[in-house]
């Protein structure tokens, strides 16, 4: 063999093993990639991707089973903080405003709710679990540091868009004046001008008459 054979019979054998390496290496990457896929489950990738992004709860709601009729509620969300008002209206019933609190984690919400009802601050507390645009739960109310209720409740969103929600307007009770009374100006004006008449100098002697015709009697106690 001729040093021309040689030289081509090197570049063979380097050329086959650098693609034999080649190979291998990528065969072992794909190996690898597939091994670490493997070993992560598709739940717990769902589940985290869930817990990052969370529920949207910036609606208007409506919760019912609190109150006899249907509660309004407009929620404000930041991250995972809650905030915002709700309102009671019922027919024929004393209406009321409130102050709402809350925090939701994952699916869990929690809501605080404080009412004025006439004199007395009434807070209901609440916690539910959100699931298709609608949260479920129980809640506790309380009031002058006593526990005044308690039971479930159901809230649906009715629309996204909140700053279409304003407060109940509240009335004020009407103060009734008492009505001055009533002075009849005929009879103050006729004792006034009583009291203010002089008495009269003059005497009327037609009293006397008698004693002055006849002659008889004493008719030194007439008055001149």
């Amino acid at each position: 063999m001729n040093k021309r054979s040689m030289i081509l019979s090197l570049l063979l054998v380097s050329l086959f093993t650098g693609l034999s390496l080649g190979q291998t290496d990528n065969n072992t990457s794909i190996t690898k990639s597939i091994s670490i896929n493997e070993s992560i489950p598709l739940n717990e990738t769902a589940a985290a991707t869930q817990s990052g992004s969370g529920p949207n709860l910036n609606y208007i709601w409506s919760f019912t089973g609190i109150e006899v009729g249907p509660i309004t509620m407009v929620l404000n969300q930041e991250g995972s903080d809650l905030y915002g008002q709700a309102k009671y209206e019922p027919e024929g019933g004393k209406a009321w405003n409130a102050e709402v609190v809350g925090l939701v984690t994952e699916n869990k919400v929690d809501l605080t709710l404080t009412a004025q009802k006439d004199k007395e601050l009434v807070t209901t507390k609440m916690t539910g679990i959100y699931a298709n645009d609608t949260i479920n739960g129980s809640f506790t109310q309380s009031s002058g540091g006593k526990k005044v209720g308690s039971g479930t409740f159901n809230a649906m969103w009715i629309s996204p868009d909140i700053s279409s929600y304003t407060p109940v307007i509240i009335e004020e009770p009407k103060v009734e004046t008492p009505a001055p009374a009533v002075v009849d100006s005929t009879a103050a004006s006729n004792a006034s001008t009583e009291t203010a008449k002089p008495a009269s100098r003059f005497v009327d002697i037609h009293q006397y008459a008698d004693k002055i015709q006849t002659g008889v009697g004493d008719i030194s106690g007439i008055p001149i």
